[in-house]
């Protein structure tokens, strides 16, 4: 047989053998799908089972949900030259880090992203010893807290 010939018997079958691996593979592929889906009509029950415990739990009207307060926490507390300040209750967004010397004096500023709203943010300074405030705002939200530098 030619070379050329040869090849081109091969390269046929490969491709023959290649349509029926993708053809097989996309009937699995469509019989998965069929079987992973709901029945109909499942999902209907699961509404009015949510709808019948909602409607039997005492709901007052006039209140609206409570929301986590914010917190934070220092570390190391008393520090040299960085600290850790682990937020907690505070939305994703913008926050403003002030540190304030003894005075109320704003010695070092500080806009950051959080994410979550729960994250630790790395706060770089130098400053000179001594009793400092440590302030991080969002909005509304004010959050004060005292910091060692030694």
């Amino acid at each position: 047989m030619n070379d050329g010939l040869q090849i081109y018997v091969i390269y046929f079958l490969i491709v023959f053998k290649m349509k029926k691996i993708i053809l097989l593979f996309f009937t699995f592929l469509g019989i998965c799908c069929c079987f992973s889906q709901e029945p109909p009509g499942s999902r209907d029950t699961v509404k009015i089972l949510q709808s019948s415990v909602a409607n039997s739990l005492p709901v007052k009207k006039d209140s609206v949900p409570a929301r986590p307060k914010p917190t934070a926490g220092l570390y190391p507390n008393p520090a040299k030259n960085k600290v850790e300040i682990d937020i907690r209750g505070f939305d994703g967004g913008y926050v403003q880090v002030q540190l304030l010397n003894i005075n109320g004096k704003v010695v070092r500023e500080e806009k950051r992203l959080l994410f979550s709203g729960n994250e630790i943010i790395v706060f770089m300074f130098s400053e000179s010893p001594g009793l400092y405030y440590l302030l991080v705002k969002q909005g509304m939200q004010m959050l004060k807290k005292k910091l060692v530098i030694q």
